[in-house]
């Protein structure tokens, strides 16, 4: 059997210990991911090759394995699984759950990630599976985008648990800085001890580079990372960006003392949870005042039809059934609606209030041209009746 030094075409390795390697499809600083064939059991699987090498750092075999072990323990849905470990010319390796989706940031870039329930559901996900690992005895270290996994089914995963532990004690290739420290917490970036209020610290770090498309304290120069991480408040979140109540979680989350921080994942969670809610009810309230708009010019066009009929307006029919059918083009989801007591699809807070402001703006420019046609439709009663008066005095000489 062929091992990881010995490649075929394209520079791949034909086997990691007895996995037959198929692609790569990632490579970092603590190793190369490949995808790969488990032919005993005739599986697809994800092998994590390590850049350490056991022959180096013998000291490091026991630790590799006993932090495996703990992370292969961990069973929950929000956590990649762990099938096996093992070495391959002393290299270590780790074979998990062949995963079908985007990296976290790529996802974030998709429709099915626009909307602000989107984001928040994400992020109960990450404290879900960051919880359920804390609760385990194990502290992630190394949260950050690159280590969440969003599955096409839209189930997020946290990947490389235990390998950031791992890396602190030197089981990395020489002179290699592992990650990026983005999303490190303050006590981690003074080298002092973490506990699972570290891993709240660099969760709520990812929350706000979902919210912002950023880190939230730069990520060019590593010495002012650092310090804004120590000593810094980040770029404060927009109303666009994030509702109040979800930028006081944030805060909270970022706070630069372990103390004064969400002790639990499960506490932030909780107010997630609570945010969600809350976003929930003021979307869905705006949502029913766009919907009621909706009626409302529905109205309007109807009673403009009516009164053009009573004059005689040319095309009044056409004109009205145009503008109802650009009305239903433009809002589809409150056209399926119209007789409904209330909208069953949600919507996104951003889109809702837009969807109120153009519905608004419809309404005063049907209002307007309704307006007019009163107008018309007085001034052609006037003429009229200017009509018969004329009418009614030569009658009158024609009856004497």
């Amino acid at each position: 059997m062929a091992t990881s030094g010995m490649t075929v075409d394209g520079g791949l390795p034909e086997y990691v210990g007895r996995y037959r390697v198929v692609d790569r499809i990632g490579k970092g600083a603590m190793g190369v991911v490949y995808s790969a064939l488990d032919e005993q059991l005739g599986r697809r699987v994800a092998v994590k090759l390590m850049l350490a090498d056991f022959e180096e750092e013998p000291d490091m075999r026991e630790r590799f394995y006993r932090e495996a072990k703990v992370t292969g323990q961990l069973a929950h849905r929000n956590i990649v699984t762990l099938f096996d470990l093992g070495e391959d010319q002393g290299r270590p390796f780790i074979v998990m759950e062949l995963l079908d989706g985007l990296p976290l940031a790529e996802h974030l870039g998709t429709v099915a990630a626009s909307t602000l329930d989107a984001k928040i559901d994400l992020m109960i996900q990450v404290c879900d599976g960051l919880q359920n690992a804390h609760a385990a005895g194990v502290v992630h270290r190394d949260v950050k985008p690159s280590n969440l996994f969003v599955l096409r089914t839209g189930t997020l995963k946290v990947l490389d648990f235990g390998v950031a532990r791992l890396a602190q004690s030197n089981l990395t290739a020489s002179g290699v800085l592992l990650g990026t420290p983005e999303y490190m917490s303050p006590e981690q970036a003074k080298g002092q001890k973490m506990d699972a209020r570290s891993d709240v610290f660099s969760a709520a770090g990812v929350f706000y580079f979902m919210l912002t498309g950023r880190p939230p304290f730069g990520s060019r120069d590593l010495r002012k990372v650092l310090n804004g991480i120590m000593n810094d408040e980040p770029q404060p979140l927009g109303d666009d960006q994030a509702p109040e109540s979800l930028r006081k979680v944030m805060a909270k989350a970022l706070a630069k003392s372990a103390d004064d921080r969400y002790q639990h994942c499960a506490a932030l969670k909780e107010d997630l949870e609570q945010v969600r809610r809350s976003v929930a009810a003021a979307t869905s309230r705006v949502a029913h005042a766009a919907l009621d708009r909706y009626r409302k010019i529905l109205a309007v066009i109807e009673e403009r039809r009516e009164v053009g009929r009573s004059i005689n307006v040319a095309g009044i029919d056409a004109s009205c059934n145009e503008a109802i059918e650009r009305l239903q083009s433009r809002f589809p989801l409150f056209a399926a609606h119209v007789n409904a007591t209330a909208i069953a699809e949600p919507m996104d807070r951003s889109v809702a209030n837009a969807a109120l402001e153009a519905l608004q703006s419809r309404h005063n420019a049907e209002q307007a041209a309704l307006a007019a046609l009163h107008d018309q439709a007085a001034a052609t009663k006037k003429s009229a009746k200017s009509d018969g008066d004329r009418g009614g005095f030569w009658r009158g000489f024609i009856k004497r």
